[in-house]
């Protein structure tokens, strides 16, 4: 009982700290949990075995976030999304809404190969150009990337899938075809839901003549962008080195989706061709690095971090009493509907426990507690798949949660206050959706 209530309060005040900007992330997610694991008595020998374990898992995404941002970072000064982004820019016109769908549209597209790091880093930094072009928040692109990615996250090759299809020992491909429908529903409920974030984006002001809020944060911001535009101009490369740009990121994406390279090594390879092809000099070179270094170690430290978070979760059992617990508390005349309250509650609970402790800590002991009250293992499953997916880009000890706060350039806290309540009720739609298309019952 003591490693559960640790875990919880070690959850809550991780999120809290985070929202409340006590203090930097990195070092809310050390402290914190050494200290709750000192709590429950363990030594400083078994904690920082903990701490390993933890950090090395989540070391290759610090490693990709860290080249990644500086490619994309330097494709965006050279000028390689200034044609797409005139082009919407046309196209678009002051139409806020037709952005926002568009958005949801290559959020869904780019997701096809199940990957997250791949979608945050194709359709963030072909967007968000467009998006502070025409006043809109990068929040807004985070929670509409977020919706595209929980329905399409229901690909038979996508991880929670997949790992449902491990507990019931299930064929993947079939689990998938029950699916089908919700998914193919959830993609028209993703593309209105960014019908609907344009139009509360275009009542804010956005557009290419911005009025109210978003007209007073431009006026505030043109000077300083008059004192840039020289330099960023002076950056950009035309002629054959758009065309070697493209073919560049074209390929290193094609990396990203058709092989199995680490997609760390991918960006690894695609940053050293660009510097060396467009900034010849190595101390332009240097200087370019140099420029984009903030952000492209802020965050990484961060990802390390919170493997020092992960690596006490679960190495000290913490996830596993937490798990019981949180069936345990179930009253019993709720039983018959365990199935549905696991679903409606799959967020924020998916936010605490994150996505492999969800599935294969949490799922099989409610498909347990479920059978005991006449609910099948599928049903739970079902439903608690649903719910959970909404889950994917607001868990604040996720390595994907920061790599889309970093491309974004959103803070944590911007990010869970605003995406969270969004993508918890599309949740809920989406298992009213299941219920009245019959894959998940009562």
């Amino acid at each position: 009982m003591l490693l559960a209530i640790t875990g919880f309060i070690m959850i809550f005040l991780i999120i809290y700290l985070l929202l409340q900007t006590k203090a930097n992330p990195t070092a809310i997610f050390v402290i914190v949990p050494i200290v709750c694991a000192v709590v429950c008595g363990f030594d400083f020998a078994q904690i920082s075995a903990f701490m390993k374990k933890g950090v090395t898992t989540t070391m290759p995404v610090a490693v990709l976030f860290i080249f990644s941002i500086v490619y994309f970072s330097i494709m965006s000064e050279v000028g390689l999304f200034d044609p797409l982004v005139n082009f919407l820019v046309r196209r678009a016109g002051s139409n806020v809404v037709l952005v926002t769908v568009a958005t949801g549209c290559i959020a869904t597209i780019a997701h096809l190969d199940g990957a997250l790091a791949a979608t945050l880093l194709v359709t963030i930094p072909a967007m968000l150009p467009l998006y502070k072009k025409l006043h809109i928040r990068p929040v807004v692109l985070c929670v509409i990337i977020g919706a595209a990615m929980s329905i399409m996250n229901l690909l038979p090759w996508g991880g929670p899938v997949a790992r449902v299809g491990v507990v019931l020992n299930a064929d993947v491909n079939a689990l998938w075809h029950t699916l089908i429908p919700l998914q193919i529903a959830g993609v028209f409920m993703v593309l209105g839901f960014s019908a609907f974030m344009g139009v509360l984006e275009k009542r804010r002001g956005a557009g290419l003549h911005p009025t109210g809020k978003a007209a007073m944060l431009d006026e505030d911001a043109s000077s300083a962008r008059q004192e840039t535009d020289e330099e960023a101009e002076s950056l950009k490369r035309h002629g054959w080195y758009w065309w070697f740009n493209l073919l560049l990121t074209a390929a290193v994406i094609g990396m990203l989706c058709f092989t199995h390279i680490q997609l760390y090594a991918a960006f690894m390879i695609g940053l050293s061709l660009a510097l060396v092809v467009n900034f010849p000099d190595p101390k332009m070179q240097a200087k370019r690095i140099k420029a984009h270094a903030g952000a492209a170690l802020g965050v990484p430290m961060i990802l390390l971090a919170s493997g020092v978070f992960l690596g006490v979760l679960t190495g000290t059992k913490m996830m596993d009493a937490m798990a019981h617990t949180l069936v345990a508390i179930i009253p019993g005349f709720l039983g018959p509907y365990f199935h549905i309250i696991m679903g409606i509650f799959a967020v924020p609970i998916g936010m605490m426990l994150g996505t492999s402790p969800y599935f294969f800590g949490l799922l099989p002991l409610a498909i347990g507690v479920g059978q005991q009250y006449g609910i099948s293992p599928e049903n739970m499953s079902h439903a608690m798949l649903v719910g959970k997916n909404f889950a994917v880009l607001v868990t604040p000890h996720a390595a994907t949660t920061f790599l889309c706060c970093g491309l974004a350039g959103v803070s944590i806290k911007q990010l869970i206050k605003f995406c969270t309540p969004w993508l918890w009720a599309l949740s809920i739609i989406s298992l009213i959706l299941a219920l009245i298309l019959g894959i998940v019952t009562i």
